[in-house]
This record gives C-alpha cells, structure tokens and sequence, in this order.
C-alpha cells in the first residue's frame, strides 16, 4: 500500500507522462495521478482543487520547459497560494538538463524539495516515498 495518495505529474512531453505514470502504477507508488502538460493547466486545475476544498497532491513533478507557463512561472504561482494549503506539497524538479544556474534559482523556492534528473528509475521514485 502506497503511503502517498496523490501526485501531480507536470511535463509536456506525453512519453515521459506515460512511462512514469506506469512505473508508479507497477510500484505502487501512489493511489492517484494527475497529469497536465503546461503550468498554468496545472495551476488553473490545483486552484480548482482548494476552491473544492480536495487536497493538493502530496508531490508535484514538474518539468520546467514547457509550452505556455514554464515550470519557473508555475512555482512562482504555486507560492502564490496561501503556505497553510501547501505546506505538505513536496515539490520535485524533474528535467534532463542541469545547469549550476537551474539548481541555485531551484533552491530559491521554498516549496522545492530536490531536482531530479530524467529518466526517473523506479530507485528515485522509491526514494521519494
């Protein structure tokens, strides 16, 4: 039994959506998933949630180029949202490309817990829970 009921995958690229929701599914990684290819999808959506008073997912993967809002304006955004409704959100960068650049304004997001590099293996998901 997973000890994480939800989690949002945030990533415009379908064959990444696809391949992690699978191996979360063999892993038993989680209960339930959410997926949305752009950021403000996904905040539109994780507002929508609070508005229905239906908890925020416990992890977000977020990817951080992508279409329309990128994964920067998305965590801008997210912290916009009152702490007290996100405060058990674990937030987990998740990008094939690593600069000095993008883990230092990664660590300037209180809500980001770690940067993950692509592919994720089913040892980094476990690693999580």
């Amino acid at each position: 039994m997973s000890k994480i009921t939800s989690c949002c995958i945030i990533d415009d690229d379908e064959f990444f959506a696809f391949n992690i929701k699978k191996l979360m599914k063999d892993i038993k990684f989680c209960e339930n998933v959410l997926w949305y290819a752009d950021g403000q999808e996904a905040i539109d959506s994780l507002v929508g949630l609070l508005i229905e008073n239906i908890p925020l997912p416990e992890v977000i993967l977020l990817d951080l180029n992508m279409p329309n809002k990128d994964g920067w304006a998305f965590l801008k955004e997210f912290e916009n949202i009152p702490k007290h409704q996100r405060e058990k959100v674990k937030v987990y960068i998740v990008s094939s490309f690593v600069s000095p650049e993008n883990l230092a304004k990664a660590k300037s997001f209180c809500c980001v817990e770690s940067y993950l590099i692509k592919p994720l293996t089913e040892k980094a998901l476990n690693n999580l829970m």
